[in-house]
């Protein structure tokens, strides 16, 4: 009795009906958009904000990276917050947390309320993301690749968006010294999801795990489409692979901190808006071409080797070449840590069961965001101590490096447990599900 009631509840959580499933595909999508709009609008109003405030290059650089540090730090608690409240909950409490550090960034525009509510503003974008493969896994178990592309193509969108507007079109709007009124602009959509996540977004119970007599954890289904790995392969390392991620978001978060204020002290300010739009719009159509593909490509080696290839080069051209190339270097930088970052972002929801994706989503954030964290700060420590502005680039080229050597020692793809030339996403409840079609 108790194995029929787990599996009723396993089948009433998938989102079924055409019109159903395409609202809860677009909610993915702009939840997407919003986690990243707020935190990308600031790069391109930098220098003004370290002009008025009076920064160093350093407490800039922190200023950047802090958010990176919260989603990193804060996102296994997150996760774990997930299992227990319920993911659905974790979204929206997240988004009102956003919108909340957001807002007060702008009715305190002193620097230590901006350090604080950037941080509020970014405990909220960690319990939300950290959520947001609990219900991929939860609402369409045999779609997790697609559906989590689809909220990659949503973080991606948004981190165009913001960094293509800010400059060119709100601050003509009111002003370069009114950088506080671009906090207020980029919170006003934040609301409006917040209230179509609370009235449409469907349920989704929390799924509390707890170790049973037997060590297993209740409620978490097996994967029926994996194998064990070959003897004398081990597992894929959790370590290995949250370094692989945080190396692509080093790469991304670096580029965008440091643009602006680079351009600015060389003169260049007239590349900034270009340069900052390609960077983040030319990781969309990236997103967009693995969107089908994710599943087939995880765990496979030459995808970050050659992400880190192309992301050394591009650096290497930043540096060398004329001012002109800016434009192509971003759109290589941008568009090598999506490739990444799209490959990376569905692999919890892929290997794990339903009870142990939050728990090892938070994982593979915590390890990433870890990475990332030190990019920007160590970019303007080292523009600070040598005076040379290249030199806020240089943990970008690193992050290059490494993406090529651990791409090279990933294990073999079955040691991900994902198996080619069949589906690689788990189909948790299929062995129990009826055979007649579930109710909508």
């Amino acid at each position: 009795m108790v194995k029929t009631k787990t599996r009723v509840r396993a089948v009433d959580e998938q989102v079924h009906g055409h019109w159903r499933i395409v609202m809860v595909y677009v909610l993915f999508t702009l939840v997407g958009i919003n986690l990243r709009t707020v935190i990308l609008a600031v790069p391109p109003v930098l220098p003004q904000i370290t002009h008025d405030l009076a920064l160093t290059y350093t407490e800039t650089g922190l200023l950047t990276s802090l958010p990176i540090l919260i989603m990193g730090g804060l996102a296994l608690p997150a996760g774990l917050l997930a299992g227990r409240m319920g993911a659905r909950a974790s979204v929206a409490l997240g988004l009102a947390l956003l919108l909340a550090g957001g807002l007060l960034r702008a009715v305190f525009p002193a620097v230590l309320p901006l350090y604080l509510f950037t941080a509020l503003l970014s405990l909220g974008i960690a319990v939300a993301q950290t959520a947001m493969p609990v219900l991929a896994r939860q609402w369409f178990p045999r779609n997790i690749g697609f559906v989590s592309a689809l909220y990659s193509d949503g973080l991606i969108l948004g981190e165009a968006i913001a960094a293509g507007l800010t400059g060119p079109l709100i601050l003509s709007v009111f002003g370069h010294d009114a950088w506080p009124a671009t906090f207020v602009i980029w919170s006003i959509p934040v609301a409006v999801m917040l209230a179509l996540w609370l009235a449409l977004a469907p349920a989704a119970p929390a799924l509390n795990p707890r170790l049973n007599r037997t060590g297993q954890t209740d409620g978490a289904a097996p994967r029926t489409n994996t194998k064990p790995a070959p003897r004398g392969t081990s597992r894929v390392n959790p370590l290995h692979l949250g370094i692989l991620l945080g190396c692509a978001s080093l790469i991304f978060f670096g580029m965008n901190g440091w643009i602006a204020t680079y351009n600015h002290a060389l003169h260049r300010d007239s590349m900034t808006a270009l340069a900052l739009f390609v960077l983040n719009a030319a990781q969309l159509p990236v997103s967009l071409g693995m969107t089908l593909f994710a599943q087939q490509l995880a765990g496979r080696r030459w995808p970050f080797v050659t992400a880190g290839v192309v992301c050394c080069c591009a650096i290497a051209a930043w540096w060398l070449l004329p001012v002109g190339i800016e434009p192509f270097s971003a759109a290589l930088l941008g568009g090598g840590s999506a490739f990444v970052f799209v490959l990376g972002i569905a692999l919890p929801a892929l290997l794990a069961g339903r009870a142990e994706v939050a728990r090892l989503t938070g994982i593979t954030l915590t390890l990433s965001y870890g990475v990332a964290f030190v990019g920007p700060l160590l970019g303007g420590g080292f523009w600070d101590i040598f005076s040379v502005p290249a030199l806020a680039f240089l943990p970008v080229l690193a992050a290059g490096i490494t993406l090529i050597t651990l791409g090279l020692l990933l294990p073999p793809r079955s040691a991900f447990g994902l198996i080619d030339g069949v589906e690689s996403a788990p189909l948790p409840d299929s062995s129990e599900v009826p055979s007649a079609p579930a109710q909508a």
